[in-house]
This record gives C-alpha cells, structure tokens and sequence, in this order.
C-alpha cells in the first residue's frame, strides 16, 4: 500500500517536468494591437520571459531588455507575464515563446499571423477590334498591397459567377502581392453590366465590389452598331434580361443546362494564351535551355583547349630530345677529332700544326652544325604534318 502513495506522490512533479510545450495561432489585421498572455499554474515562484521571433528577450518578469518602445507591459505577478505590441505590421509576425522558469523549463509557443487587406478593387476596360470584324473587350480588376493573395471573380447580370485569368506579383518583400484577373468578353447587351468581386480572410466575410456598365463603353457610332447583335440573342428569348455578358440563354433551362452553359461561358470568355504565368514559365524553360547549351559549348571548348596543350608538350619533348642529341654527336665529334690530331702528330713526329689542326675542327663543327639543322628541320616536318596518315608523308 505504502508503495502506491509513493508512486502516486512521485507522479506529479514527473508529469510537470515532462510538460509539452504549448503551441497557438493569433491572426489579426495589420494595424491592431497584439497581445501575448503567458500564464502558468504553478504554484513556486517562478520566472517568465517573453522571446521574439528572432529569438531577443523582450521582457524578463518585469524588466524589459530591448530599447524599442513598440513592446509594451501588459502585466506581470508571479505567475503571469502579458505584453501587447500596438499597431502591428507584416514584420510584427512570426513564433513568439514564452518561457517558464522553476525546477524545469516550458515553453509556450504563439505564432502571430498578420493579414493585409487588399486596397478597393479598379476596373479597366479595353477594345480588341479584329481584321474579321469581331469587336472583344478586355476587362482587368485589380486590387494592391494584400496578403495572402485575395480571390477575384466576375458577376454577371444575370447572376453567373465566373473566374479570371488571375496572376499574382509579390513585392519586394516577398509578403505583399498585387493582383489582377482578366476576363474577355465576346459579346454584351448595350444595358449588360458585370462586377469584379473580392474576397479576403482579412475581409471576415465581407465584400470589396467594383461595378462596370457597358454603356460607358459604348462612346461612338461603330460600337453602337454593334449594340443590336447582342439584343438581338437576346430577342429570342423574352424572359431573359438584356443585362448578360457573352451567352444569353432562356431562364428556364435546367440546372444541369445551367452548369453546362457555365462552363461554356467560362471556356469563352477566359484566355489563356495572354496568361502571365504561361509566360513566364516558358521564359523560365528557355533559360535552362540556354544556360545547357552555353555549359556544353565551354566544355567542349575546354576539351580542344586540353587537347592542343598535350600536342605542344608533345612536340616540345621531342624537340628536346633531338636537341639533346644533338649535342652530344657535335661533342663526340670534338673528342673525336682531338683523339685523331694527337695520334697523327705522335705517329709522325711532328710537334705542332696549328693552322692544319684549326681547319680540321672547323669542319667538323660545320658539319655537326648542318646535321643538326637538318634534324631540327625534318623534326617540325613530321610535327607539322603529324596529322596525316603515315602512307601520305
């Protein structure tokens, strides 16, 4: 029995020592205030501190150890430390640890996520005339300064929801994006309208609509006479309104017919051939293309440049060699000569014969001299045509 209500004694300090760490997620908007709570339950004196992202002491207990006035004191006891950062911004965000100091260590991690609500929405409208006579307008709804990216899509007038050819560009940063979506129409009613819709998680549920009417388009005599092909569509079916863009179908088709028509509409009205992205990554192949090719020309330049060295040290052992023989028949033939004048002046008793024995060097050397031109001259032969076959030299 003893042995239980030690074990069970012992079981709690163990179980607080092995605590895990706490984890939680805080998203807020820029511009709101943040504010970081670490609280613990037990009951010894202990210490708390407050860490940044980046792994600085923002406060320890109740001393703060950064200058920067933006981290601010909240409340500090024995058992709680919270601080708040007013009007925070993109770089406010990221893990922030609290950690608790007794007999062990624990750590509670907040990670701040801040959001950027994208800017109101703007609509541009441009004319595509073709060499058939096809008139196509082009219209870009763009938002700035957003994170994450918003959702962008189009509202018809007659209730159809459609998306855009949307690209995101991201500044400097890599945090904020600009984004844009393009949607083509093929036809449209003089009345026809259509909204550029935007939604956000900043947004919490909330809208950003930017409205276009195609009747501000319609500025002169051409494109009024190109009104009546669209109400024409439309005149064949009465119960439709005049406010649709591109098809223009009788309301009272199935929902099946609907989402058919849908589709239909979409796969008209998007392009994909100006899509940013499609760019882009064709940019993107064609550089490693040209990067490869480039990589394989300098290597296959540096093996000719090996090779022509190899030669050249070739040629150059074997020039020396020859000159190196070359020096040794020329000193041959000196020993030689003095070895032949001294015996030939023992064997006929004569003493001296200067102008005789000079001579005969002389002609020795000149004829060491030749040959050795001569080697020197059928050496740079072989070497010059070296690279032809042996049966044509």
């Amino acid at each position: 029995m003893w042995w239980r209500v030690f074990s069970l004694l012992a079981w709690f300090p163990l179980q607080e020592a092995f605590l895990t760490n706490h984890t939680e997620t805080i998203t807020l908007e820029e511009g709101q205030t943040l504010t970081l709570k670490c609280v613990t339950s037990l009951l010894k004196t202990t210490s708390l501190q407050w860490l940044t992202p980046s792994g600085f002491t923002i406060f320890l207990n109740e001393h703060s150890a950064l200058k920067n006035s933006k981290y601010q004191l909240l409340q500090h006891s024995a058992n709680q430390l919270s601080i708040h950062v007013p009007n925070v911004t993109l770089q406010d965000e990221g893990v922030y640890k609290c950690l608790q100091y007794s007999h062990f260590v624990s750590t509670k991690e907040v990670k701040v996520v801040v959001l950027a609500t994208p800017f109101k929405p703007t609509v541009e409208a441009s004319v595509i005339r073709k060499q058939n006579g096809e008139v196509h307008v082009v219209l870009k709804c763009s938002t700035l300064r957003s994170k994450p990216p918003p959702q962008i899509t189009w509202l018809l007038g007659n209730g159809m929801e459609l998306y855009g050819g949307t690209h995101h560009e991201f500044e400097t940063d890599g945090k904020k994006c600009n984004t844009t979506s393009t949607l083509i129409v093929h036809a449209y009613g003089r009345n026809s309208s259509v909204d550029c819709i935007i939604r956000h998680k900043g947004l919490q549920g909330r809208k950003l609509v930017a409205p276009f009417r195609f009747e501000d388009l319609i500025t002169d005599e051409e494109t009024v006479s190109d009104a009546p092909e669209g109400s024409s569509l439309s005149s064949q079916h009465p119960q439709q309104p005049t406010s649709t863009v591109s098809v223009m179908e009788d309301s009272s088709t199935s929902e099946t017919d609907k989402e058919e028509k849908e589709q239909t509409t979409q796969d008209l009205d998007l392009t994909t051939e100006a899509n940013p992205q499609y760019m882009e990554i064709t940019r993107k192949k064609s550089g490693i293309l040209l990067l490869t090719l480039v990589s394989f020309l300098i290597f296959i330049l540096f093996i000719i440049v090996q090779l022509f060295i190899m030669k050249l040290r070739k040629a150059h052992v074997v020039w020396k060699k020859e000159n190196e023989i070359s020096e040794h028949t020329l000193e041959s033939y000196r020993l030689r000569s003095n070895n032949e004048e001294i015996s030939s002046q023992e064997k006929n008793g004569q003493t001296s014969q200067p102008k005789r024995y000079m001579n005969y060097i002389t002609k020795l050397y000149s004829e060491a001299k030749t040959k050795r031109k001569e080697n020197i001259r059928q050496s740079k032969l072989k070497e010059k045509h070296s690279h032809l076959p042996e049966s044509i030299v």
